[in-house]
C-alpha cells in the first residue's frame, strides 16, 4: 500500500520514484517519445512510477508540490498500449516486488516501438470495472475512467482512502526505461482543527531534557474523513463526478467541547489533482507547559489525553480509541530505560526506537482471556540469557549486534527479554513462549502507532514500577500497590478497559534455571515460579 507524506506547508516536491534500473523524467515531458521511424527497442523495458504529489489550488507549476506518494511492496497499476488508435495491450497488472514492478506470471515481455502509446493508472481495478472506460482516441486516455471514477464515501480507513485516490500517466520513453510520472486526477481537501502542544522539561541523570506532545482531539468514529493525525483529516473528492454529494458532518471534542463541522463543495474551489485546506478556528497549535504525568490516556494516534480530563462527554470514543494508561514517566530512583551517563537502561530498544525517550504504557487489557505459560519444551529448564552468552559465538552478524546491546543493558527491562526468547526458540524447535505469542496476537489487534516500541513483555523494573511505583526497593511498599490501585486501575476503568487483577508474568528469568518473577496483585505479592505455570499477560510499550 503506498503511503502518503503530509507536508506543512508544502516542502520541495521529493524524487518518489521506485526503480527498476535508474532513470529519471519529469512530468513536462510526458509527450516527448522518440520520432516515428525510430528503430524499436529489442530489450525488455524496464518500468518506473513516480509521484511528484499535488499542488495547492491556485498555484502553478512553478510553486512547490506537497502530498507526494511514495509505492510500496505489492502495489499495482494497470498498463494499456496502444497502437493506431487499437488496444494491443488491455488493462495489464503490474506488481511491485522487491522494488521492481513486474509482469504477471507467464505473460511476454513488453518491448518500446515509437509507434505505440503506453498508458498506466493506479491503483490497479479487475477488467470488469475497466472495460469501455478508456479512450485510445482521446488527448486522455483515460477521460472517462476519471469521470465515472467511484471515490469510497467511507474513507476513514487508510486502506479506504487510498483506494480512491486515482492517478495516471502516459509513458516517456529514455534508455530502454518506460517512465510513468504519475497525476492525481482527485481533489484533495483537507481539514486542519485546533490542536494543542504540550511541552514540559524532564530531569534524567541530573540533566534538564526538553520534551513534547500533543493533545489528542477525539475524532468521532462516524467520521468518514481519513483521520492522518490528532489535527488533520484528509478526503479525496471526484469534482468531475455528474452526482457530487456533500459529505457527511465532521465531528470531534476538543477542550471538553464538541463541534461539527459540515461541507459544502459548492463553498470551495476544489480543482482535479489540487489540494484544498480548510482550517477550523485559525487551526491554531497552541502551546502550554505541561509534563507527562502517570494516568495519562495514550491513544491509537500516538497523541496524548490528560489523564485529568473529564472523559464522560466521550467515554465511548475513548473507549475505542485509547490503547493504555501511562505509568512511568522520566527517571525514578536513578532507574531509566534510556541510557544516560552511568545508567545502562535498555540498550536494545534505544538503538531500534531512539525517539521512545517519553514514557511507558500499559495496556487497557489482558493479551489473552486465558491464562498462559511462561515456555514449554526445553525453555522451561534452560536459562535463556545464560544460553545466550554461551552460545553467541555461533549467532549470525544481526543477531550478534542485538546481543552485544543486551550484554550492555540493564536485563531487567523487558524490551530485551522479549528479543532473547524469540532468538532462542529459533535454535530449539520444541520450545515455545507462548506468554511472548499471546502478545504478537493482541499486537495484531491492537497495532501499536508509529513512534512507539510497539508492545513487549515487561520485565520485573516494568512490572514493579507498574504495581507497585517504584521498581527496585520496594518491599515496604508492594502491600500497597500504590500505582496500581490510585492510578492506573482506575484509569483504565474510566476509559471502560480491563483493570489488572490476578497474577502476571514478567519477562526475567530469575535465580534458577526454571523460574520467572511474577506479580500477583490479588494477594497482593511477588516472586519467582515455574515456567510452567500459567499466568496472565499484559503487554506495554515505550513512546
Amino acid at each position: 500500500m503506498k503511503q502518503h507524506h503530509s507536508i506543512f506547508p508544502p516542502a520541495a516536491s521529493l524524487a518518489c520514484a521506485l526503480i527498476l534500473m535508474l532513470a529519471a523524467c519529469t512530468s513536462d515531458a510526458l509527450d516527448e517519445l522518440p520520432p516515428a521511424g525510430t528503430d524499436p527497442d529489442v530489450r525488455p523495458l524496464t518500468i518506473t512510477v513516480s509521484d511528484g504529489g499535488m499542488y495547492a489550488t491556485g498555484q502553478t507549476r512553478a510553486q512547490e508540490r506537497g502530498y507526494s506518494t511514495v509505492f510500496t511492496e505489492g502495489d499495482c497499476i494497470g498498463l494499456y498500449v496502444v497502437k493506431d488508435g487499437t488496444l494491443e495491450v488491455k488493462n495489464l497488472c503490474l506488481t511491485l516486488q522487491g522494488g521492481k514492478w513486474t509482469l504477471p506470471a507467464g505473460a511476454s515481455q513488453l518491448f518500446y516501438s515509437p509507434d505505440k502509446s503506453y498508458h498506466a493508472y493506479y491503483p490497479y481495478q479487475k477488467d470488469n470495472y475497466m472495460n469501455g472506460k478508456v479512450s485510445p482516441g482521446d488527448e486522455d486516455f483515460f477521460k472517462s475512467v476519471v469521470q465515472l471514477w467511484s471515490v469510497n464515501p467511507d474513507q476513514s480507513t487508510y486502506a479506504q482512502y487510498t483506494a480512491s485516490d486515482l492517478m495516471t500517466a502516459r509513458g516517456v520513453y529514455s534508455n530502454h526505461t518506460l517512465s510513468f510520472a504519475m497525476e492525481h486526477r482527485m481533489s484533495l481537501f483537507i481539514l486542519q482543527v485546533p490542536a494543542t502542544k504540550y511541552t514540559y522539561t524532564e530531569k534524567i541523570d541530573s540533566r534538564e531534557i526538553s520534551k513534547s506532545y500533543y493533545r489528542y482531539t477525539a475524532v468521532i468514529s462516524e467520521n468518514l474523513y481519513w483521520q492522518e493525525n490528532p489535527y488533520t483529516a484528509r478526503l479525496l473528492v471526484n469534482t468531475k463526478s455528474l452526482a457530487l454529494l456533500d459529505p457527511e458532518p465532521y465531528k470531534y471534542y476538543y477542550n471538553g467541547a464538541k463541534e461539527t463541522f459540515k461541507l459544502k463543495y459548492s463553498q470551495l474551489n476544489l480543482q482535479p489533482g489540487k489540494y484544498t485546506v480548510h482550517t477550523l478556528d485559525d487551526s491554531k497549535v497552541t502551546e502550554k507547559f505541561r509534563p507527562l504525568k502517570a494516568g495519562d490516556y495514550y491513544m491509537q494516534d500516538g497523541s496524548i489525553l490528560p489523564g485529568d480530563e473529564d472523559v464522560k462527554p466521550f467515554r465511548d470514543e475513548l473507549q475505542k480509541s485509547c490503547l493504555g494508561v501511562v505509568f512511568w514517566v522520566g527517571e525514578i530512583e536513578g532507574i531509566h530505560w534510556t541510557q544516560t551517563g552511568s545508567k545502562e537502561g535498555d540498550r536494545l530498544l534505544m538503538r531500534d526506537h531512539p525517539e521512545c525517550v517519553h514514557g511507558m504504557v500499559v495496556a487497557m487489557r489482558d493479551v489473552s482471556s486465558q491464562k498462559v505459560k511462561w515456555a514449554t519444551g526445553k525453555g522451561t529448564t534452560e536459562h535463556i540469557y545464560k544460553w545466550a552468552q554461551k552460545s553467541f559465538n555461533e549467532f549470525t552478524s544481526g543477531e550478534q549486534a542485538d546481543w552485544e546491546e543486551i550484554l550492555a543493558s540493564d536485563i531487567y527491562f523487558g524490551y530485551c527479554s522479549s528479543r532473547l526468547m524469540p532468538l532462542y526458540g529459533s535454535r530449539h524447535s520444541d520450545t515455545t513462549f507462548p506468554a511472548l505469542d499471546a502478545i504478537a496476537d493482541y499486537a495484531a489487534t491492537y497495532p501499536a502507532p508509529a513512534g512507539s516500541s510497539g508492545w513487549f513483555l515487561p520485565g520485573s523494573y516494568e512490572l514493579a514500577t507498574l504495581c507497585f511505583g517504584v521498581p527496585t526497593n520496594f518491599a515496604g511498599d508492594y502491600t500497597q500497590l500504590n500505582m496500581l490501585k490510585k492510578t492506573i486501575n482506575p484509569q483504565i476503568d474510566k476509559a471502560v478497559g480491563d483493570k489488572l487483577i490476578g497474577k502476571y508474568w514478567s519477562g526475567n528469568e530469575w535465580g534458577s534455571l526454571d523460574k520467572v518473577w511474577h506479580v500477583d496483585v490479588t494477594t497482593p505479592d511477588y516472586g519467582v515460579k515455574l515456567k510452567t505455570n500459567t499466568y496472565k499477560v499484559r503487554a506495554v510499550l515505550a513512546f
